[in-house]
């Protein structure tokens, strides 16, 4: 059983270089990438600024042999098939980097966030909550505990009275202390309609293939856009990469179809990166 995924590129080809046939002939292309995404533990994930290459001109290719692992997802103890998302972005790079890429990932993960909380507030879970549940296994453990959102009598004082505890099995004491925060939301009790850890982790899964597709929507858009500094990189527009994998698939493999190719046009430049992702 695999414990973990890592995006790798395989390969970058420019089909056109940036900035028309007139910039063309003064330069070639200085070409970067970031990946960004979210593990199945709801933890965001940045790959940092990813040297490609520094002279690229049309047609012409870069290899990785092996393959540039870029940035690697914790699979939390799933055992059959996953889903995974990837945004991708392709950067050509200038003398002052600036803190582009910096604004581009926080805008990821403000877009991650608000997909979790909505996520989760059909289960009247909190972020806090379900990231404390989030233990090894989680996902693979059907007795890993099943509650759902109910409220209790109250007491006098207006609020949830607990009158016991559900079994949180491998959960720890801080996901059964924060499943049971009072407050004036409803308490989770027991409840046999669906295992903790499938809750948590469908939330967790949807929210990253959400957010993956809404970013690269988004960013074209003044909502992100405005967010950079265009006069210093230049970045095309992320490429979402959604995929689903075989948790199962033995160690050092890639699983069947966890691979392919992405294309980034943008400044009058076109680029395909061909990808896969191996798990171990």
């Amino acid at each position: 059983m695999a414990n973990t995924a890592t995006f790798r590129i395989r390969r970058v080809k420019c089909r056109d270089e940036m900035g028309g046939s007139f910039r063309e002939k003064f330069g070639n292309d200085e070409i970067r990438c970031a990946v960004f995404s979210a593990d199945l533990r709801g933890s965001t994930k940045n790959s940092g600024r990813v040297h490609i290459y520094d002279d690229f001109d049309d047609g012409d290719v870069k290899t990785f042999n092996p393959p540039k692992e870029v940035v690697t997802l914790d699979l939390a103890g799933a055992t059959s098939e996953v889903e995974l998302g990837f945004s991708v972005v392709l950067i050509e790079s200038q003398l002052r980097e600036g803190d582009g890429l910096k604004k581009a990932f926080e805008a990821f993960v403000k877009i991650y966030e608000e997909s979790l909380k909505d996520k989760l507030g059909k289960a009247q879970m909190t972020v806090a909550r379900a990231r404390a549940v989030a233990q090894p296994g989680y996902l693979s453990r059907p007795d890993a505990g099943r509650y759902a959102a109910k409220r209790r009598p109250t007491t006098g004082v207006g609020r949830p009275s607990v009158v016991g505890r559900p079994t949180l099995m491998d959960a720890g004491d801080t996901a059964a202390s924060a499943a049971h925060q009072e407050g004036d939301v409803a308490t989770l009790e027991a409840d046999t309609t669906k295992p903790v850890g499938e809750t948590v982790g469908d939330a967790f899964i949807g929210a990253l293939i959400t957010a993956v597709a809404l970013y690269s929507v988004k960013f074209a858009g003044a909502a992100i856009g405005a967010l950079i500094d265009w006069s210093k990189d230049k970045f095309f527009a992320p490429v979402a990469i959604k995929v689903k994998i075989d948790a199962s698939t033995a160690p050092g493999n890639v699983p069947a179809n966890a691979f392919g190719t992405a294309e980034f046009r943008g400044h009058d430049g076109i680029y395909e990166m061909d990808w896969d992702i191996i798990v171990r």
